[in-house]
């Protein structure tokens, strides 16, 4: 900052003409739009308009060939080149006045400041070269992406020169190799301590097209070296509003007039930060961890809502707003490679709403198999576009022609139907005659069969020759198979309402067989060859859980990997049709809107499918290719080979010493001592390692030094769930209760469906004797984990805490239904403290009253007696009759209510004694129910009566607190029988006394519960002769 802040003062006055560059600025906005669509035409209008301005028609042409996909092209330039030049110089110059720990992305930024400062002498020049460099940025990152996700690959004597270009700016220095630029930038791509996909092709290029985008389109901000430890206002990213632009990440400008100025110019490229967003959800696919970066999720967030508030860019969409919709579906797709699946469910909705495709997912009778007889309804997704596409164009790929002529069954095109028609009219080239090929289409078969080449669209024909399901489901009604064409951007709508059906609902049968319709409709109209691509692997990723189709899925997935690569197919017999057929320019033009993967990631995706399938050969053999040594690990110790996975690990050490190497060889040989290299080695950035002694010493039960380290952990990787949850639940283990309540919120906040979070955050609650917001919690943890009991018990206790009884006592009936969970004993004191609260107010009020009394809490005594009040006015007793025999009968949870408790009461008590019925405290209890419901003393002396007799278990005569429990139960029967006071009811009752009384009096004649049920007797004696005498 030192040699700009000089150059500030002598620089102001220049930059102070800024308003003169808005005609540049007008017109270079149509470009940027010309850009984002590849088309070509716009900016050759633009062209003739800037013929004499050599500056603008450089620029022109670095637009020109990014819309064709020549990419190289743009950076061998002369006037790109000259810049690039330029920054290397300028780091060189600077490298003494840098500090020594400087990320590249800062170097290079100052050095872009310097030049645009230095040799640009008037706004305008400064704004085409910072336009010149976003170009750079562009065609550097669309090269990243070409390698890794499209195709076709790069021979690297074709690209030599900007090899050795990238190298230089890397390295900063002329002499290095590739394999040292690509280890470097491995290394300068890290984020918040987890590191990339070593086995990613030209890393370089994604690291200074980073550099270059996130100079002008994230000027305000820090780069990604600096970690954004902080959720926005501490609240859920779920649910921040999109108005919120600004992360914990804001760059402190300063340096003078001249800076601020240049960030303000660099805000009038409108497309800059879209293009920063894209880039920085390429770098977080590369990272190997599967929790997002919290870092790359601000910077990618903060871009995208940037470009939707910027109306500039589609005011020009006058009837079909496609590059609008494309922001909405690049936004939805960004939150889910970053895990906000909840937030992009709108996101995408709102796509289909701009684009205007008119989606309907229903039904309708049809076949599934060729020897089926009787059709049987199936799902179909009725789509068409609000403008239907044109049926030809100069501009639609040979691919999209091949669908309407066609002999491209590789490509999924439709073959002129003949004798071999099958299923939904396609011929598979694996059931061709073979006397109707050519000799170089058995050739290119033999290839196939040889594995040197591979299909594109591997059919199930192919797979199996006794193949007995259709390529696609048979409709009765006809048009359901052959729909209108759509327009690509709603193709690409429909896959991004698959993959929300996906993520909005349970990995289950059902829920694929409803993503299924939207895949086949895209596969009807192959437009795009990266559109179709993407139909194609979802489509295999939903195969897979099939046995029927899972070996198709596989090939599919394997075809797809091969075509990033050379590889002949059916109708490319040579490396020139490859090119041809797919041009670069095709395959990129849509691929930021689509989930495709790169390479290695769908090479992953393909490992972990022969993994559940028990091919754990071809998993290892992915695994090693792509450097994924934790699967490679874990397939040799299910293979039983613990010491090869050891001896793999320690030969990868000697060659490359790195902190997931260490820290895999000490999840191997449990050594703590590993873990601790793998920190100092990472210059305390690898969050893993810190994780890993975490859990090394929590197993060995020294918490207090675990925390110590998953503290650390969450410090580097604050995206990590797993981590704040076990650093909660150690902290609770150790009654650390603000800790863990931290911990478990950043949980909650990341993940918003984590039932256990939620259900540790209400305990935390309840232990700190806050049963409102424990209630509140424990709701929402129910919502997501409905059947753990546990947190039943919890919601009953703090739902009777907050006096919510309807709550208790439907949490009680919850209870019971899992009771073949749990196998706990049925709360009596909670059905105790029901009765009370709902039976006999005045009596609870009375000892809480005095409880508050004794609290100083005469203020909450009041407000219990409002509660009180309300309660005793809920229910009339005239309407309880038969209620509890009714639930009995049903034994099924009946519906949640806030009113009528004692109704709801009445209900519960039935269930419970029918499921109960030898628990003395519960007839207890729900005799002194019925004692306080008006007309119910017959039912009170009944459950007194399965009292006792369940207190007379085998041998309860020569057990001194068994008689005195009895003789208690008794003597208090006899008092409701003396209510009676019949003459049945009383000779009932004498017989029963003195039948207790006979074993009771054995052992026990001077216990004191013993001569009071005597009493009773003798006053049941006396009851009885007084009738006598009346009668």
């Amino acid at each position: 900052m030192t040699l700009a802040q000089e150059r500030c003062d002598a620089s102001v006055s220049a930059i102070d003409g800024t308003k003169n560059a808005a005609p540049i600025e007008q017109e270079m906005l149509s470009v940027e739009r010309a850009v984002l669509e590849s088309d070509t035409k716009s900016i050759r209008k633009v062209q003739q308009a800037f013929q004499d301005d050599d500056e603008m028609a450089s620029v022109l042409t670095m637009a020109t060939l990014i819309c064709e996909g020549d990419y190289a092209d743009v950076i061998r330039l002369p006037q790109a080149q000259k810049l690039l030049q330029s920054v290397v110089q300028l780091r060189i110059e600077n490298q003494d006045n840098e500090d020594e720990d400087m990320h590249i992305c800062g170097s290079i930024a100052l050095a872009l400041q310097s030049y645009l400062l230095d040799q640009c002498d008037s706004p305008e020049s400064r704004l085409v070269a910072a336009y010149r460099v976003m170009f750079l940025g562009i065609a550097l990152l669309n090269m990243y992406v070409q390698a890794n996700y499209t195709g076709p690959a790069f021979e690297k004597e074709t690209i030599r020169d900007v090899l050795d270009l990238t190298a230089i700016l890397v390295t900063r220095s002329t002499g290095s190799s590739d394999k040292k630029s690509h280890s470097d930038a491995l290394v300068s791509l890290q984020v918040d301590g987890e590191s990339p996909f070593s086995i990613c092709e030209y890393p370089q290029f994604l690291l200074i097209g980073r550099c270059l985008l996130d100079f002008v389109g994230n000027h305000a901000f820090n780069d990604w070296s600096v970690a954004a430890n902080e959720i926005v206002h501490g609240q859920n990213d779920n649910e921040v509003s999109d108005d919120v632009v600004e992360g914990p990440t804001e760059r402190h400008i300063t340096g003078g007039a001249a800076i601020r100025a240049l960030g303000e110019l660099l805000e009038q490229i409108r497309s800059a930060a879209w293009w920063n967003a894209r880039a920085a959800v390429a770098h977080e696919r590369l990272l190997l961890s599967k929790q997002p970066s919290n870092t790359l999720w601000f910077e990618a967030r903060r871009g995208y809502i940037q470009t939707l508030k910027t109306n500039e860019l589609f005011a020009f969409e006058k009837t079909t707003q496609y590059l609008h919709v494309r922001a909405y579906v690049e936004w939805g797709l960004a939150q889910h490679h970053f895990d906000k699946n909840k937030h992009g469910k709108a996101t995408f909705a709102r796509a289909k709403e701009i684009s205007g495709v008119s989606v309907q997912l229903t039904g309708s009778m049809g076949k599934r198999t060729k020897f089926q007889q009787r059709s049987v309804a199936q799902m179909v997704l009725l789509a068409a576009s609000k403008i239907e596409p044109a049926n030809t164009d100069e501009e639609t790929s040979v691919y999209a022609a091949a669908a309407a002529v066609s002999t491209h069954v590789d490509f999924g095109g439709k073959q002129i139907a003949g004798e071999g028609e099958v299923g939904n009219g396609a011929t598979s080239p694996a059931v061709t005659p073979t006397d109707s090929l050519t000799t170089e289409v058995e050739q290119i078969q033999k290839l196939v069969q040889e594995g040197e080449a591979s299909y594109r669209n591997v059919n199930l024909d192919q797979v199996d020759q006794d193949n007995y399901l259709l390529e696609s489901t048979a409709f009765e009604d006809r048009k359901l198979t052959k729909q209108g064409n759509l327009q690509i951007v709603d193709q690409i709508v429909l896959l991004g309402l698959c993959l929300d059906v996906k993520n909005s609902n349970a990995n289950d049968g059902l829920t694929r067989e409803e993503m299924m319709p939207y895949v086949t409709r895209v596969l009807e109209n192959p437009n795009n060859w990266m559109v179709y691509s993407t139909a194609l692997l979802e489509r295999a990723w939903l195969e897979c859980e099939s046995s029927k189709r899972r070996e198709r899925a596989v090939l599919q997935m394997q075809a797809l990997v091969d075509q990033h690569t050379t590889r002949l197919t059916i109708t490319q017999n040579t490396l020139q049709s490859i090119v041809d057929s797919a041009p670069a320019r095709e395959r990129m033009q849509f691929v930021y809107s689509l989930a495709f993967p790169p390479r290695y990631a769908l090479k992953r995706g393909l490992a972990e499918r022969y993994f559940k399938l028990g091919v754990l050969g071809s998993a290892v053999n992915i695994c090693e290719e792509l450097e994924m040594w934790d699967d490679v690990v874990k397939c040799y110790q299910i293979l039983d080979k613990p010491m090869r996975a050891e001896k793999l690990v320690r030969e990868r050490l000697e060659i490359a010493p790195t902190p997931f190497m260490w820290v895999t060889l000490g999840d191997l040989t449990q050594d703590p001592s590993h873990y601790e290299t793998s920190w100092t080695l990472s210059k305390q950035r690898f969050a893993r390692a810190k994780r890993s002694l975490g859990r090394y010493y929590f197993e060995n039960g020294d918490h207090e030094a675990a925390i110590v380290h998953y503290e650390d952990a969450v410090r580097v990787g604050p995206m990590h769930t797993g981590a704040w949850f076990t650093l909660g639940a150690i902290a609770m283990r150790v009654h650390r209760w603000s800790l863990a309540m931290r911990a478990f919120t950043r949980v909650v906040q990341l993940e918003p469906d984590n039932g256990e979070a939620w259900g540790n955050l209400g305990s935390i609650h309840m232990h700190n004797k806050r049963y409102g917001e424990a209630f509140a919690v424990l709701e929402e943890a129910l919502k997501q984990k409905r059947h753990m009991w546990q947190m039943w018990e919890n919601y009953a206790l703090c739902a009777m805490e907050t006096k919510r009884y309807g709550e208790a006592m439907y949490a009680i009936h919850q209870l019971l239904d899992m009771r073949t969970k749990h196998k706990r004993p049925v709360d009596i004191e909670m059905l105790a403290w029901l009765v009370e609260a709902i039976v006999y107010p005045e009596s609870l009020q009375a000892m809480q009253q005095k409880a508050d009394t004794e609290a100083g809490g005469i203020e909450q005594a009041a407000t219990d007696e409002d509660e009180v009040e309300r309660i005793d006015c809920d229910d009339d007793d005239d309407d309880l009759t038969e209620l509890d025999e009714v639930a009995a009968a049903t034994d099924k949870t009946p519906p949640r209510s806030d009113s009528r408790y004692k109704k709801q009461l009445a209900m519960l008590f039935g269930r419970v004694t029918s499921i109960v019925t030898n628990d003395a405290k519960v007839w207890e209890v729900y005799a002194h129910f019925n004692n306080g419901i008006e007309g119910r003393a017959e039912k009170a002396r009944d459950c007194r009566l399965k009292q006792c007799r369940a207190l007379q278990a085998a041998g309860w005569e020569r057990e001194q607190q068994k008689v005195k429990d009895l003789c208690l139960a008794a003597s208090r029967l006899a008092q409701d029988y003396l209510a009676e006071g019949t003459k049945k009811a009383l000779y009932s009752c004498r017989l029963y006394i003195r039948g207790v009384l006979k074993k009771a009096q054995m052992d026990f004649a001077d216990l004191e519960a013993v001569k009071s049920l005597i009493a009773a007797l003798d006053e049941v004696n006396a009851r009885e002769a007084q009738l006598e005498m009346i009668q």
